[in-house]
C-alpha cells in the first residue's frame, strides 16, 4: 500500500523525542509542551488536559504522531499488516529479502554490548574488527574471560591498555558499563562487582541494551545478507548487525505515551486512564495502530511491557477482534467499576469494548547468517473501552481489568536520522558495510542461488503420510546456508508437521503443530550450512501432513535459496 504522503509529512515534521529503552536512559517524554505540540491546557480533541480524565491529555494525543490522522472508528481498517520495507527507496540495489523487518539479539549491556566476542573468544568482537578496519588499531589478542565479578576488574584494566578506541569506549563508557568491573559498591547493596538481590549488577540491570536502536534499525535498513571483507577485516552478518545498533544508539523519533517508572502498578477505579503507568491511552492506541499499520503502512515501535522496563519491538501487525457497542453499565464493568452512568469522559457518547492483538518481532540470539524475523513474530492482546463522541470520533478510553498491566507503555516512530554514541564509530563506514552486504555481486549475481515449485497440492485432511513436493538443485558450489520458504493455505495451521529432506534423508523439521487455529502457514525458515552439508546439489523434498481432523489446506509453492 502507498505511504500517504501528508502522514508522512506529518511524521517528518513533528517534534522529536529522543527514544531510549532496554537501556539505562530514561525516554524524554516530560510534561511540558515541545515546539508544535497540541495545547497542554485544552485538548482540541475534546477533555481537559490535566490528565485526570480518560480523554487525551497533551502526552496522550494521537496528534503528537501525526496532524491528519483518522479519527473515525467506523473509517479505521480492523487489521493490519506490514508487508512492505520501509527501506526500499533508500537501498534501490539490495538483494535481501524484502520483508518488514528483522530479528536480532539486542545486545545486552552485562554481557559487553556490541563489544563482546559473541563467536568465541579467539574471535574479536565487532567493536574490535571495526577498529581494525577503520581506525587503524589491532587491538588486543586476549579478551577478558568475564565482564564482572571476582578478579574482573584486573583483566579489563590490562584489556583497555591495547583495546582500540571504539572498543574501549564500548566497554567503559557505554551505559555505565565500567562500574561491573570499577571495585566499587557503586548500587550500596553490599555487594561489589557482582549481581545483587534484585538480579542487577552494580546498578545496570540485565535487561539494558540496545533494543531501542534494533526496533527502528530493523525497519528502516535491509537485514545483511552476506560477509563483507574491507581493509583486510571479515564482518559477519551478526557483526554488521551489531554495528548498525551501534550507529542507531541515538534515533530521533515522535512518541506518543510515557513512560512508567514503577515496578509495581497500581490501580485505582476512580483515578484516570491517564495515569503515570495507565498510559499509553488506549484510544491513542487504537488510533495511531489504525492508522500507521492499518492505512499508511509505516514503521512503528511499541514499548510492550507496562511496567519499568522498557522492551522496545517493532510492530508488524494488529487485529481488532472485537469491536462491539456497550452499555455504560457493561462498560464500566469491563473497567471493574458499577453503575449506570460512565463518568470518566464527559465528551464519550459511545463506548465499544474492543479486543486487539498486536504483532511484534522479539529478539533473536547473535546469528552469522541473515534470519528475517518470521520465526520470531509474537502477539499480545489487550482489552480495552474506547470512548467515542457525537460525530464518530475517537476521543479517549480506558483499560478493562485484564489489561491494566499488559498493554502498550508507549508507542513511537523513528524519524531516520540517527547517529552513533561511540564517537569513534562513523555511520558513512557502516552504510558501507550495509551496502556491499546486500549490493549484488560484480559478476551480476545475487550471491544466491534459488529453486521453486509451485505444485498446488491439496494436503489430506488427518493424513500422518501427507503429500511430498521436489526440487532439484543444481550448480550450487561451496558450503552455503539456505533458506526454505513455504507458502501454505491451511484454516488451522497448528495440525501441520512440516519436514525437509534431502536425497531421501531427513534435514530437518520445519514446522511442528505451532500456531494454534492461526490460518495459512507463508513463512521463511533458516538453516546454517552445517545442517545443510557439504553436498547441497540434488533432490530437495518438502513433506507435509495434516495430523489433526477437519481443517484443510493446500501447498501452494516453496522455495529452496542457497546463500
Amino acid at each position: 500500500m502507498k505511504k500517504p504522503t501528508l502522514l508522512t509529512a506529518a511524521l517528518l515534521a513533528l517534534p522529536v523525542v529522543a527514544a531510549a529503552g532496554c537501556a539505562a536512559e530514561d525516554v524524554s517524554n516530560d510534561d511540558e509542551c515541545l515546539p508544535g505540540d497540541i495545547d497542554c491546557s485544552t485538548d482540541s480533541l475534546g477533555g481537559g488536559g490535566d490528565g485526570k480524565a480518560d480523554a487525551f491529555d497533551f502526552k496522550n494525543s494521537p496528534e503528537r504522531m501525526g496532524n491528519n490522522l483518522n479519527y473515525r472508528l467506523a473509517e479505521l481498517p480492523k487489521k493490519g499488516t506490514r508487508t512492505e520495507p520501509f527501506w526500499k527507496d533508500q537501498y534501490p540495489d539490495a538483494v535481501g529479502r524484502s520483508e518488514p523487518a528483522w530479528a536480532d539479539t539486542y545486545w545486552p549491556t552485562i554481557e559487553g554490548s556490541h563489544n563482546i566476542r559473541w563467536m568465541g573468544k579467539n574471535v574479536k568482537s565487532p567493536m574490535e574488527k571495526y577498529d581494525a578496519a577503520f581506525n587503524n588499531a589491532a587491538g588486543c589478542t586476549d579478551y577478558p574471560s568475564k565482564q564482572y565479578g571476582a578478579g574482573a576488574k584486573a583483566e579489563w584494566d590490562r584489556y583497555k591498555q591495547c583495546a582500540g578506541p571504539a572498543a574501549k569506549w564500548q566497554s567503559t563508557t557505554h551505559q555505565g558499563v565500567d562500574k561491573l568491573r570499577d571495585g566499587k559498591d557503586n548500587d550500596n547493596d553490599g555487594v561489589i562487582d557482582d549481581e545483587g538481590p534484585e538480579g542487577d549488577v552494580d546498578g545496570l540491570a540485565s535487561w539494558w541494551g540496545t533494543c531501542h536502536a534494533w526496533a527502528p534499525a530493523a525497519m528502516m535498513v535491509p537485514e545483511p545478507l552476506r560477509d563483507v571483507t574491507i581493509n583486510g577485516v571479515t564482518f559477519s552478518v551478526g557483526d554488521i548487525k551489531a554495528l548498525i545498533q551501534n550507529v542507531f544508539d541515538r534515533t530521533d523519533a515522535i512518541m506518543v505515551g510515557g513512560r512508567c517508572n514503577l515496578k509495581e502498578i497500581k490501580h485505582s477505579v476512580t483515578g484516570s486512564a491517564n495515569d503515570e503507568c495507565a498510559d499509553l491511552n488506549p484510544g491513542a492506541l487504537h488510533v495511531v495502530m489504525t492508522n500507521f499499520l492499518g492505512i499508511a503502512q509505516l514503521p512503528l515501535v511499541e514499548d510492550r511491557t507496562a511496567n519499568f522496563e522498557i522492551w522496545n519491538q517493532p510492530v508488524v501487525g494488529y487485529e481488532v477482534t472485537k469491536q462491539e457497542l456497550v452499555t455504560a453499565k457493561q462498560a464500566n464493568a469491563c473497567v471493574g467499576n458499577t453503575g449506570d452512568t460512565w463518568t470518566y469522559n464527559p465528551s464519550a457518547k459511545e463506548l465499544y469494548e474492543t479486543k486487539m492483538t498486536v504483532e511484534y518481532v522479539t529478539e533473536s540470539n547473535q546469528t552469522p547468517t541473515p534470519i528475517g524475523f518470521h520465526n520470531h513474530v509474537r502477539r499480545d492482546r489487550m482489552h480495552y473501552i474506547l470512548e467515542v463522541n457525537s460525530v464518530g470520533k475517537i476521543v479517549g478510553g480506558r483499560y478493562c481489568t485484564d489489561s491494566e498491566n499488559t498493554h502498550t507503555d508507549f508507542l513511537w516512530a523513528p524519524k531516520g536520522n540517527f547517529s552513533s554514541s561511540n564517537p569513534f564509530v562513523n555511520v558513512a563506514k557502516v552504510k558501507e558495510l550495509i551496502a556491499k552486504s546486500v549490493a549484488k555481486d560484480p559478476g551480476g549475481s545475487d550471491g544466491a542461488k534459488v529453486f521453486t515449485a509451485t505444485p498446488a497440492l491439496a494436503i489430506p485432511d488427518n493424513n500422518k503420510t501427507g503429500i511430498s513436493s521436489d526440487i532439484a538443485a543444481s550448480g550450487v558450489t561451496g558450503s552455503p546456508a539456505l533458506v526454505v520458504s513455504v507458502d501454505i493455505t491451511h484454516t488451522y495451521r497448528g495440525d501441520l508437521i512440516v519436514e525437509l529432506h534431502k536425497d531421501g534423508r531427513k534435514v530437518k523439521t520445519l514446522h511442528s503443530r505451532t500456531g494454534g487455529s492461526a490460518d495459512d502457514l507463508v513463512q521463511s525458515f533458516n538453516l546454517t550450512a552445517a545442517e545443510v552439508g557439504t553436498a547441497p546439489n540434488g533432490t530437495w523434498t518438502l513433506k507435509v501432513s495434516d495430523v489433526a481432523a477437519i481443517d484443510t489446506g493446500t501447498l501452494n509453492k516453496w522455495s529452496v535459496e542457497f546463500r
